[in-house]
């Protein structure tokens, strides 16, 4: 029986929340925290009910800090709700979340199907996929950032899921070798690499290994790519223009959702991306405020 610990969670009881003592289900949350937890996941997804369920959620953020432990699309996760956007999203609002993307691609879902992740982050795509897909589906997940892409295998690995997703610790560009990613503190799903600006000096840094995506293709065995996803933070130009000019059409991906919302500090690299893509036989099927789909015509 999963044990409940205290009024919420924090991460002073869990020294290494990601370490080999750490057991899933130490960090459920109780008291006040699960309460308005389980208030904002009862709205349905969608207008109106996210005004509500937003509501909650402030509540809830009250008594939750550090590692929560939750059961999320089948899996269990362990997440850090005040540290990152992504994740207070999916910890308190599942239904909401992205989905108009989601229910987008769950049309495409097919036996065997194939999921890259590009800026994975903890893996909110990645995970809400696998519990979607058959035994002989994959997920291969691509996180730069060394804390996020060591909860991504942890919560792997406390599902027992190694067999069906796979992840990569290193950042997607146009050529390989080496880099900086600049972590943001008040969002650790904001990580970028350094631009030919640089990074401010209270911005912190940590090197990084920098691939190609057909360096993902060819180290993950990938005979096709049915989804792939690509949020890396004004880079996406970068990750797929390098692979569509060389890979043969047969590993292209059937499916792109890709982030498009830009802000002063992005630049212009993406800006002309959905004409580009239109001019290789991508179809815009929609956009969102934060992202384009695509589909191979």
């Amino acid at each position: 029986m999963e044990r409940e610990t205290g009024m919420g969670t924090s991460e002073d009881r869990v020294a290494d929340p990601f370490g080999e003592g750490s057991a899933w289900g130490d960090c459920l949350p109780a008291g006040r925290g699960a309460f308005w937890l389980g208030v904002a996941r009862s709205f349905p997804g969608g207008w109106p009910w996210s005004r509500f369920a937003l509501l909650a959620r402030r509540a809830a953020r009250r008594h939750l800090a550090g590692p929560v432990d939750t059961r999320l699309w089948g899996h269990r996760l362990r997440l850090f709700p005040d540290r990152s956007i992504s994740e207070a999203r999916i910890l308190f609002l599942p239904r909401s979340w992205d989905r108009t993307e989601r229910k987008r691609i769950a049309q495409w879902v097919r036996p065997g199907f194939t999921f890259v992740d590009v800026g994975a982050n903890v893996g909110a795509y990645s995970f809400w996929i696998l519990s979607r897909i058959d035994g002989k589906g994959r997920v291969v997940a691509v996180e730069p950032n060394p804390d996020l892409a060591r909860q991504l295998q942890y919560n792997i690995q406390v599902n027992g899921v190694q067999d069906r997703m796979r992840v990569v610790e290193a950042a997607v560009g146009a050529a390989r070798g080496h880099g900086s990613l600049l972590l943001e503190t008040r969002n650790s799903g904001e990580g970028r690499l350094v631009g030919t600006r640089g990074p401010s000096a209270a911005t912190p840094t940590v090197p990084v290994r920098v691939v190609t995506l057909d360096d993902i293709v060819q180290e993950a065995g990938l005979d096709r790519i049915d989804c792939l996803k690509v949020d890396v933070e004004g880079g996406e130009a970068d990750v797929l223009r390098p692979f569509l000019r060389s890979a043969p059409r047969a590993l292209w991906p059937r499916h792109l959702v890709v982030e498009l919302k830009r802000g002063p500090r992005d630049g212009p690299r993406s800006a002309d991306l959905p004409a580009w893509l239109a001019a290789r036989g991508y179809r815009l099927e929609f956009r969102t405020s934060l992202n384009g789909v695509f589909s191979l015509a």
